[in-house]
C-alpha cells in the first residue's frame, strides 16, 4: 500500500473518530447537564464563648476527631473558683447558726412546757385547798348559827360561842390567803405564757436563716453557670476543622475561636445556568469527579434545588450553553449528596458534576 492509502486510511480514521467523539458530545449535551464549577460543602458549626475571658487551654488540635459534649476550651476561672469556695463556706456556717438556733429552739420549748406543766399543778393544788377550806368554812358558819341560838337559849356557855367565832374567822383569812395564792399563781403562769413569745422569735430567725441559706445557693448555682460557661464543650461529634485563637489570648464574647464539621456529612454543591435548570429534578442521578482524585469517579444524586439564584458569567461558568457571551446569567444552586467519599475529602475541593438527566439513558 503506497503512502497516499495510507494517508487515506488515516484521515478517514480520524474523521471517523471526530464524528464519533462528536456524536458522542451532542448526545450527551442532551441527556446530561454538566456543571464543571462546583464544591465540595458540609455544615461548619463555630465554637465561640458566651462570656468574655482569657483562653487557658484550648484541648484540641487541628483534624483531631472530637465526640459530644467533650471539653474543647478552657477559659481562666480562677475567681469563679474562689468565689464558689467562699460561697461554700457561707452556706455551711449559715446551716450550723440555723441548726444551733433549732436546738435552742427545741430546748426553749421543753423548759417552756415543764414549767407550764408545774404552774398548773400548782394553780391546780390552791384550787384544791380552797375548796376544802371553802367547804369548812360553810359548815363553820352552820355551827357559828347553831351556837349563837344555843347560847340564846342558855343551854350553851359563851366560850363555846367564842371559839365558833374564831373557827370561822381563821377560815375566813385562810380563804383569802388562798384566793390571793391563786390569783398570784395565775399571774405567773400567764408571764410563764408569755414568754412563748420567744419560740416565735426564735422561729423566725430560722426562717430568716433558710432564705439567707437559698440566697447562698442561688448564688452557688449563679457562679457554676459562669464557671460552665468557661469550659466549652463540643454540641457535635465531627472534626476540628480550624483552630483561629490560643492559649493566653484575651477575647470577647461571641468571637469565634475554633470551626467543627461533621466528617461523615458532605454534598456537593454546583450552580446550574437558568436555561439548564428545567433539566434538574430532585432524585436524578449524578457523577462526580474531584479533581483531588482525578482517577476516580463517585456517585450521588440531586438532593435540593435552590429557590434563590446567583450571578455569575455566562461565558466562562458552568457548561457554557447558558445566555450568549459576556452577558450575565442566573445560576441556581444545586445539591448533591456524595456517596462513599474518600477518607481525604475535605470542604472546598473542586468537583465536576453530569447530572442524568433521564433514567433510561445511561452513559455510566
Amino acid at each position: 500500500m503506497d503512502l497516499k492509502a495510507k494517508i487515506k486510511i488515516a484521515i478517514a480514521v480520524a474523521l471517523s473518530g471526530a464524528l464519533l467523539l462528536l456524536a458522542y458530545e451532542v448526545f450527551f449535551w442532551f441527556t446530561h447537564v454538566y456543571e464543571n464549577d462546583a464544591r465540595v460543602q458540609t455544615y461548619f458549626t463555630n465554637i465561640s464563648a458566651q462570656v468574655d475571658g482569657k483562653i487557658e487551654t484550648i484541648h484540641v488540635a487541628e483534624g483531631e476527631k472530637v465526640e459530644q459534649g467533650q471539653l474543647l476550651i478552657t477559659l481562666f476561672h480562677d475567681d469563679i473558683t474562689l468565689n464558689i469556695r467562699s460561697l461554700r463556706t457561707d452556706l455551711a456556717l449559715e446551716q450550723e447558726s440555723r441548726e444551733n438556733l433549732k436546738s435552742e429552739r427545741d430546748a426553749f420549748q421543753d423548759e417552756l412546757r415543764t414549767k407550764l406543766d408545774t404552774q398548773r399543778e400548782k394553780i391546780r393544788a390552791f384550787e384544791e385547798e380552797l375548796r376544802s377550806v371553802d367547804e369548812r368554812l360553810r359548815l363553820a358558819r352552820k355551827d357559828l348559827a347553831r351556837m349563837r341560838v344555843l347560847v340564846g337559849k342558855k343551854l350553851a356557855p359563851e366560850t363555846r360561842l367564842i371559839a365558833e367565832q374564831d373557827k370561822t374567822a381563821v377560815l375566813q383569812g385562810r380563804i383569802s390567803l388562798l384566793q390571793g395564792s391563786v390569783a398570784v399563781a395565775r399571774k405567773e403562769f400567764d408571764q410563764i405564757k408569755a414568754t412563748g413569745k420567744q419560740l416565735e422569735i426564735i422561729g423566725n430567725k430560722i426562717k430568716i436563716s433558710e432564705i439567707r441559706e437559698a440566697k447562698i445557693l442561688n448564688a452557688i448555682d449563679q457562679q457554676q453557670v459562669y464557671l460552665d460557661y468557661r469550659k466549652i464543650r463540643s454540641p457535635i461529634a465531627g472534626l476540628v476543622g480550624k483552630i483561629y485563637h490560643y492559649k493566653g489570648e484575651y477575647l470577647e464574647d461571641g468571637v469565634k475561636i475554633l470551626m467543627l464539621h461533621d466528617p461523615k456529612l458532605y454534598w456537593v454543591e454546583a450552580y446550574v445556568d437558568e436555561d439548564q435548570i428545567r433539566h434538574v429534578r430532585v432524585g436524578q442521578e449524578v457523577l462526580i469527579s474531584l479533581d483531588a482524585y482525578p482517577f476516580e469517579d463517585f456517585y450521588g444524586k440531586v438532593q435540593f434545588i435552590g429557590n434563590v439564584t446567583t450571578n455569575g458569567s455566562a461565558s466562562t461558568g458552568g457548561n457554557g450553553r447558558g445566555g450568549k457571551a459576556g452577558v450575565s446569567a442566573e445560576r441556581v444552586p444545586v445539591r448533591v449528596s456524595l456517596e462513599n467519599p474518600p477518607p481525604n475529602v475535605t470542604p472546598g475541593m473542586r468537583a465536576t458534576v453530569n447530572i442524568r438527566m433521564y433514567e433510561n439513558i445511561r452513559l455510566w
